[in-house]
């Protein structure tokens, strides 16, 4: 029966320093010895050394699972806007690309004070309002240019940018080419 303990002892020893990379493996290794030599006459001290190396070997691992997990899940369960919310505030936003839309009128839509208003609205769509208005202008530009030969300059003011500079700056920043070299892109491949 020692033997077999003193088997796993080492077996317990190297997945314990092998999970630990970085962590100070001097404790996990002295508890894992400790409730080795309580595990035939104290189950309790033996329980107790096993839970706390579970915890220690739990909060050295948490950091790094929560930094390999995406934003979107990490976000909030529970907050976020209404599904109603959402859907009025979406359809407000995209019939309204063309004018100024600010987030107290969003807020008031939505029902909310504009502060928790910008917080739901994050939980919501993974953006800050005003990134998700950008980001949409840019889309409703994209597609004004696929299917009109429009300038460049009517349809940023179609899509509520205030010039053609405004455009190009934006444009460049989300899809990572100007806007003009986009277009010409796309009129090739059709």
């Amino acid at each position: 029966m020692r033997f077999e303990t003193n088997a796993y002892a080492g077996t317990g020893a190297t997945l314990a320093s092998e999970a630990m990379h970085g962590m100070a493996s001097s404790s996990v290794t002295r508890l894992l010895e400790q409730a080795l030599t309580a595990a035939e006459t104290d189950l309790a001290t033996t329980r107790a050394c096993v839970a706390r190396v579970a915890a220690l070997l739990e909060r050295e691992q948490a950091p790094a699972v929560a930094q390999e997990q995406p934003m979107a899940a990490r976000r909030r369960t529970g907050a976020g806007l209404a599904p109603w919310q959402a859907r009025r505030v979406a359809a407000h936003v995209d019939e309204n690309l063309g004018f100024p839309i600010t987030i107290e009128h969003l807020a008031t839509i939505a029902g909310l004070s504009s502060s928790y208003f910008c917080r739901a609205f994050k939980d919501t769509f993974g953006d800050p309002p005003h990134a998700y208005i950008m980001r949409r202008r840019v889309e409703r530009a994209q597609s004004l240019m696929l299917q009109t030969r429009e300038p460049l300059s009517q349809i940023a003011l179609a899509c509520g940018l205030s010039d053609q500079a405004h455009l190009c700056n934006l444009f460049r920043r989300l899809v990572g080419q100007s806007p003009s070299h986009w277009r010409r892109s796309r009129w090739q491949e059709a």
